[in-house]
């Protein structure tokens, strides 16, 4: 078994993300629940100043697929910082 877990670590991939629309640690919250929603998110680390997001996913995944299920969560915009 721990040679499964060792290939599902290894092509787990982390992008860096840069948010809008926050003012407090309830934006915070609500912004990582969002983005624990999408399918194939793992972990989400969001922080507040600077509005930032570091995404852990299973597989590539679209901003576009992020920033729907931020704008379910509120007036939140997301931008992959290359």
């Amino acid at each position: 078994m721990k040679n499964v877990d060792k290939y599902y670590k290894i092509n787990k991939m982390k992008k860096n993300y840069e948010l809008t629309g926050m003012s407090c640690g309830g934006c915070v919250s609500n912004v990582k629940i969002a983005l624990l929603k999408v399918p194939d998110v793992t972990e989400a680390e969001v922080q507040l100043h600077p509005q930032t997001a570091v995404v852990t996913m299973n597989k590539s995944i679209g901003v576009g697929d992020l920033q729907t299920q931020l704008s379910k969560a509120g007036h939140y915009t997301i931008k992959e910082v290359a």
